[in-house]
Formats: structure tokens, sequence, C-alpha cells
């Protein structure tokens, strides 16, 4: 019924094999109506000769014979004709199929080709694009990388810019011990007691500002773990290590713990994205020059989470960059002031390293940074 190419010779034969059928009937019907008739007509010859006067039935039957071999003539020649013009019919209907067969053949294999051409361009295209993909992914890599090295950079900026306001106040304290002593000495007042103490408390202070180095590098030291750890503690760590900056720079820093809570997560980090949104406040406060600077911290809790929202009086962030505040390398601060990374690296802490929420919104007097973390 069907060929290697799936042609269905069937189908296209059905159309002539129905002009055969049909020829078949017409025949067959022809030569039965044509019987009939031949019949009907006999019997009329028969009664129109027996009215004549000169009747005689030999004579009738010798001509009734006649009548029936030229039937039989003019059906043989009837016979030959139909078979003759179905011949005819047979041939040309297989030269026919024949030529439907190749048409249809050269039309499929057409279509196979045109076919097999898309299925080619389509794998090109998917291993065109598997490359593609393989070389975004690389460069993303390497993007990636080269954002982390530019946040330590800034970070490090950050770090030496907060150490040096750290110990500027002890650095004072060391340089009046000596001026004591130096006085004392040209003075020829000075005695072994003054000595010592003037010695305890250089030391005290330098014990200070050793700590200040440990924590500065223990703050920045990421967390291999997770820990259980208070919110409180984690923002407090942060605020040790900026309060005198914002002490030197004469900005307000209001604290308020309504209710602790205690959440599993990376304390080390968090404490870096309190800092980070605190410098960044402090920052705008000091660009802007707004009057009696602050900068209020809030901890509470939910049923399940930890909230902790941190606002400043600086009047808000522009409509315009509210949506991309978050956005890698987006920053309103000078180039020279700001990488763009510091609160894209935050919220990829708290939501992807601590499965939490980090969003900002604008009140009456400026930023308002909201920090949800589960408990």
């Amino acid at each position: 019924m069907f060929n290697k190419e799936g042609i269905p010779f069937f189908i296209i034969m059905i159309p002539f094999l129905s002009i055969i059928l049909g020829a078949l009937f017409t025949t067959s019907y022809y030569l039965k109506l044509s019987e009939e008739n031949f019949q009907v007509d006999v019997k009329e010859y028969q009664q129109i000769y027996k009215l004549q006067k000169n009747y005689d039935n030999k004579k009738l039957e010798l001509l009734l014979i006649k009548k029936n071999k030229e039937q039989l003539v003019r059906e043989e020649k009837y016979q030959y004709f139909m078979l003759v013009l179905t011949s005819c019919i047979l041939v040309f209907m297989f030269l026919f199929t024949l030529l439907m067969v190749n048409i249809i053949n050269d039309i499929i294999k057409k279509y196979i080709k045109k076919v097999q051409n898309k299925e080619n361009k389509l794998q090109n295209l998917n291993q065109t694009l598997s490359t593609k993909v393989a070389t975004g992914i690389e460069e993303g890599k390497k993007k990636d990388k080269a954002m982390l090295q530019q946040s330590k950079l800034a970070r490090m900026g950050s770090m030496i810019s907060m150490i040096a306001h750290q110990w500027r106040q002890p650095l004072s304290e060391i340089s009046g011990v000596l001026m004591e002593l130096q006085m004392s000495t040209l003075a020829k007042k000075v005695d072994n007691q003054q000595i010592l103490d003037s010695i305890k408390r250089s030391n005290s202070t330098i014990e200070f500002m050793s700590n200040t180095i440990d924590d500065f590098r223990n703050f920045y030291k990421p967390d291999k773990e997770k820990k259980n750890f208070y919110i409180s503690e984690a923002c407090k760590h942060a605020l040790s290590i900026v309060d005198a900056t914002l002490t030197n720079l004469a900005i307000k820093l209001e604290i308020e713990i309504i209710e602790d809570k205690r959440v599993n997560g990376y304390p080390t980090e968090y404490a870096q994205v309190v800092l980070n949104i605190i410098a960044n406040a402090k920052d705008i406060l000091i660009e802007r020059e707004i009057t009696n600077p602050k900068i209020h911290l809030s901890i509470n809790c939910s049923e399940d989470s930890s909230i902790v929202i941190i606002r400043d009086n600086a009047r808000g962030i522009e409509p315009k960059s509210l949506d991309l505040i978050f956005d890698p390398y987006y920053s309103t601060k000078d180039s020279s002031k700001g990488t763009g990374l510091g609160l894209y690296i935050s919220k990829l802490i708290i939501e992807k390293n601590m499965d939490g929420d980090l969003s900002v919104e604008n009140d009456e007097q400026g930023a308002v940074f909201k920090i949800v973390v589960s408990g």
C-alpha cells in the first residue's frame, strides 16, 4: 500500500479504479439494455411481419437468425471498443500514477531536505547558544570577581578612614602625655611616679589602639558557617566600628531596642550590612550639610522574624534612584567616593545568605532601610 517514501498508492489509484468500475458498469448496463431493446424490436418485427399477406414462418425464422447475428456482431464490436478504451485508460492511469509518484516523491524529498536543513541550523544554533552561554557564565564569574575585588578595596578604604577616626583621640592622649613629660623634664620637676603614671596611661591607650585593629580585622573576616547570634550584638559590633567617626562628625546616633531576637546566620556579614547602611547615611548627611544630623536604629521582632530599621534625616532618596539603589555599580555618590557595590552586596548577604529581605523607602525626614531576617 505504501512505498519507502510513504506515498499512498492506493489513494492515488482510487480515482482511476473508480473510472474502471464505472466503465465496467456502463458496459454491462449498455449490453443489457441493448439486448432488451433488441428483443423488443424482434417481437415488434414478428408482429408486423405476421400482418403481411404473404406471411411465411420459415422466412421469418431466417430473418430473425440474421438479425441475431447482426446483433452479436454489434455487441462484439462494442465489447472490442470498450476493451481498447479500457486498455488505453489503464495505460494512461499507469503513466499518470508514475508521474504523480515522481512528483510527490520530489515534493517530499524537498520537504525532508528543508526540514533537515532547519534541523541542522537549529543544532548549530544550539551549539552556538551553548558556547555563548558558557562564555557568558565565564564572563559573569570574572565580573563577579572584579566586583568583589572592588568591594574589598572600597571596604579597605573605609576601614582605613574609620581606623584614622578611632585612633585620632588616643594619639592625641599619647601626645598629651609626652608633652607633660617634656614640660616636667624641662622644668626639672619630673619624678619616678609621674614617669610610671605616664607609662601606664600610654600603655592603656596603646592597648586600646591594638584592640581597635583586632576589632577591624575580625570584623572584615568572613564567617565560614552559620551561628546563632543576637541581632543587638551584631548591631553593636557594627556601631563600635563607626561610633568614633560619627562622634567626630557630630552625627547623633540613636539606638532603640524594643525586642531582641536570636537568629541563625552569619553575624559578621550581618554587622557589615548594618555598618554599610550607617556609613551611607553618614556620607549623605555630610554631603547635604544637614543641620542636627542624626541616625536612628531600632531593633524589634515579629512572630518569627527580626526587624531592624535604620533611618536618617537626610531628606531621603530621589524617586528615580529608589528602584535602582540596590543595582550593582549604581551610586548616587561621586565616583571617587563610592563604587556602587555596597548596597548590592548587602542585599545579596541578607537575601541569598540569610533568606531575609532588605528594602528601602522614604519617609518625611529621610531614607528608611528595613532588614528582616527569619529566626
